[in-house]
């Protein structure tokens, strides 16, 4: 490993704006701003330390809904639309051998949530005819399922910098 890490160097800055720089600052303006270059400073941190695992989790989380919701829609007789999921997860293949970057992972996860979003759109025009079908409804739950995960695993890189750290802008 590189020493020292990238996360060590944010810490350092972020220390030595708080130890030495704020001091400094008289204007009200200018120290709001470093406050939230501090709050900043915490999140890509937490960023650089967490986010690869959090990328690779909602992947496998996106790529298991997509794959229920494929299963429904092809069983419910919607081939376009779960040839459309198809194409996406086939899109969103991070490419085997290759250590994927954040950048690329991000990019197969937007991929992903865009094919989720489109069936999520699709299955509630769907509504007024399959309302109380219980495939439907379960596809549709599945749905909030992942949406509330994906929720709480972004918070995971938000409320840490900025919780009980002081105002932010």
């Amino acid at each position: 490993m590189i020493h020292p890490s990238a996360v060590q160097i944010v810490r350092a800055i972020e220390a030595t704006l708080a130890d030495v720089v704020e001091p400094a600052m008289v204007n009200i303006g200018a120290r709001s701003a470093l406050a939230t270059i501090g709050h900043l400073l915490r999140h890509v941190a937490l960023r650089v330390e967490d986010e690869g695992q959090l990328l690779a989790d909602d992947i496998g989380a996106l790529q298991d809904l997509l794959a229920r919701l494929h299963d429904y829609l092809d069983a419910a007789g919607d081939g376009t639309q779960a040839a459309e999921i198809s194409q996406a997860l086939k899109r969103a293949r991070l490419e085997k051998g290759r250590y994927p970057s954040l950048r690329m992972m991000a990019d197969s996860a937007m991929i992903l949530r865009q094919s989720v979003q489109d069936a999520l759109a699709y299955l509630q025009q769907e509504r007024a005819t399959r309302g109380e079908d219980q495939a439907y409804l379960a596809a549709r739950t599945s749905i909030r399922d992942y949406l509330a995960y994906q929720v709480r695993a972004e918070a995971a890189l938000i409320h840490p910098a900025f919780e009980d750290k002081g105002p932010r802008r």
